[in-house]
């Protein structure tokens, strides 16, 4: 058997497998990533690359049937401060502080979503300007000049440098006096399809970005924004439309 990389990380899962349930390492949803990648001895960072030897690492709870988020990647297009003008065209106010705006939605290129009353927004695959945009219309479809976008070259980058390679891991998990274990059950890996494929599924909506613009209410920060940046996410069943499962016993 050739000693792939993904062989590599199979072997360290199968050491962490055996240690059985383990005392997350830190409180909230982001302690079943953390604590994995801790017993792997990688640190945290938030870099455009996969988190081992070219392979992204992402670990789901069993039965959640939650999004897998695959990557972040902040609009590119002719202007600048994207998300000023994003906030300026469709945010709506704070129920934290009803001064300031905030624009936490999704987007999608089969159909359009609702944003309050008077606005909707939708993605647009434009394959002769070889970027996708973000469209804003009013309530009748009439288009609101927003020019936010994201160009090809950089999905490319981000499919090619972060989620190329793919280690799902299945885990189980419990509460024992408030305190979070996990057991880390099973691993599978995956590797991307084609460019091709992932603007298909911009289009038909299989793909969504999420907006996560918010501000600060409170404190010395506060009516600036807290950008959670702009979220590529496919649902887990459905992540066999954008990679190939890899068996690394073949």
């Amino acid at each position: 058997m050739i000693q792939t990389k993904e062989y590599e990380l199979f072997k360290k899962f199968a050491t962490i497998r055996k240690k059985g349930w383990i005392k997350s390492k830190r409180e909230g949803s982001t302690g079943i990533g953390y604590t994995f990648e801790s017993l792997l001895n990688i640190t945290e960072n938030s870099l455009p690359i996969a988190d081992y030897n070219g392979i992204e690492i992402k670990t789901m709870r069993i039965l959640s049937k939650k999004y897998i988020h695959l990557f972040n990647a902040a609009p590119d297009g002719d202007f600048l401060y994207p998300y000023e003008r994003i906030l300026e065209s469709v945010g709506y106010p704070s129920k934290r502080n009803p001064k300031y705006k905030v624009f936490l939605s999704a987007a999608y290129g089969n159909e359009y979503t609702n944003i309050g009353y008077s606005k909707k927004v939708k993605l647009y695959v434009n394959r002769n300007e070889q970027k996708i945009d973000f469209i804003v219309t009013d309530r009748f479809y009439n288009k609101i000049k927003v020019d936010v976008s994201w160009s090809f070259d950089l999905i490319k980058s981000k499919l090619e440098q972060k989620i190329k390679k793919l280690a799902l891991i299945k885990t189980a998990h419990k509460f024992d006096n408030k305190q979070e274990y996990f057991y880390y059950k099973r691993i599978e890996f995956y590797k991307i399809k084609d460019f091709e494929t992932f603007l298909k599924l911009i289009e038909d909506g299989t793909i969504k970005i999420c907006f996560k613009i918010n501000v600060y209410t409170t404190g010395v920060k506060e009516g600036k924004m807290d950008n959670h940046g702009t979220d590529f996410s496919i649902k887990e069943e459905e992540i066999e439309k954008l990679f190939n499962k890899i068996n690394i016993f073949q």
